[in-house]
């Protein structure tokens, strides 16, 4: 009866960690833990890898937005919003990155460097316009840490 109530037990368990775990969908991998949209707003989930970054959606309304993004690369990344009307991948470089406040680019926020298999997040008040979603730590966003993001009006 021991032995069974023991098993029981471990069965529980695995199904409760399966159920609050990381989902598996990204090419057999964890993917973005879910976050929650802020009062009012939208919430993107990002996944940021050597040398790509993924989300859920690309199109918000204009307001609060909450980005949620896991690092699943061996390196730090981090997770810049732009404003710009570059075309997603082509502001101009300087050197290994680009000026983050050069003539025709602009930052509301961003998710600072973060460590590999860590989850980080922070809630932007975005404009309707167009950004990208972008990586600027040296030669990453030469070598594809982008994506564009459109806000639309509220």
């Amino acid at each position: 009866m021991m032995r069974w109530a023991a098993l029981c037990a471990c069965v529980a368990m695995a199904g409760v960690t399966t159920a609050c775990g990381v989902d598996r969908n990204d090419a057999g991998g964890p993917r973005t833990p879910h976050g929650t949209a802020p009062p009012g707003g939208t919430a993107v989930n990002l996944t940021e890898r050597e040398f790509r970054i993924t989300a859920d959606i690309q199109e918000v309304r204009a307001g609060p937005v909450r980005l949620t993004a896991i690092n699943l690369g061996s390196i730090e990344h981090e997770l810049v919003v732009v404003r710009t009307d570059y075309p997603d991948g082509k502001i101009p470089l300087d050197g290994n990155t680009f000026s983050e406040d050069a003539p025709g680019v602009s930052s509301p926020g961003e998710i600072s460097e973060y460590k590999p298999g860590t989850v980080d997040e922070t809630v932007i008040d975005l404009q309707p316009g167009l950004y990208q979603l972008v990586c600027n730590i040296p030669t990453h966003y030469h070598n594809g840490m982008h994506i564009p993001l459109v806000v639309l009006p509220a």
